[in-house]
């Protein structure tokens, strides 16, 4: 393990059971409020990876491990990505939040020893997501906003569950993508990976999941 994250694992003693490891892992960290997000989003994208006959194994292990990172304080998190060795990108540069995702794919492979690709892949897209995605990718990308409890009215949420819930993953996907795109002069970043994926689920020839 990397001396960079030896202060956020004080307390705490992986067991191998991942749900009862995360909950501690995050009450040692005091940060409760993340606990409560990571396992509703468990318990969606355990719903959506049955749904769209994904692992649902991999889909919940990936959901319990996609916000570890938020333990880290956002001011910290640019130059503990930086020691993990994370690639950052010129963009990412101008937004320390969005390293999140790399951040907590390269603490699951060190904090919780996750070796499979395709679970430290979803977590590392979990917000962006990228193009070329695997369903994986996709189930924990759109969970992890559907899980969402935001404040005031929000019916494009409500959309995305109507779509997903009726066999329509894509459709559902691209309602948050655009979104984010049409509102894209209020963001802080437009991710290279997002506008990637969304160029990508757009065309009328995309054949994928």
């Amino acid at each position: 393990m990397n001396e960079v994250l030896k202060p956020y694992v004080q307390g705490f003693q992986a067991t191998g059971n991942l749900r009862m490891d995360i909950k501690q892992f995050f009450e040692a960290n005091n940060d409760l409020e993340t606990l409560d997000h990571t396992y509703k989003v468990a318990g969606v994208a355990l719903r959506v990876a049955e749904r769209y006959e994904a692992d649902s194994k991999k889909a919940v292990m990936a959901a319990f491990l996609h916000d570890i990172s938020n333990v880290i304080p956002v001011s910290d998190m640019m130059v503990t990505a930086e020691k993990l060795g994370v690639a950052i990108m010129d963009e990412e540069r101008t937004y320390a939040r969005i390293v999140h995702q790399k951040l907590s794919r390269a603490m699951a492979a060190q904090l919780f020893g996750i070796e499979d690709e395709e679970i430290l892949n979803a977590i590392e897209c979990h917000t962006t997501l990228k193009a070329q995605s695997t369903l994986l990718d996709k189930v924990l990308f759109i969970s992890d906003k559907m899980a969402w409890e935001l404040p005031g009215e929000h019916p494009y949420l409500q959309d995305i569950k109507d779509k997903v819930n009726n066999d329509q993953l894509i459709e559902g996907i691209l309602i948050y993508l655009d979104h984010l795109w049409e509102n894209r002069a209020n963001m802080k970043l437009v991710h290279p990976w997002l506008i990637a994926a969304r160029e990508e689920l757009s065309n009328d020839e995309y054949k994928g999941y």
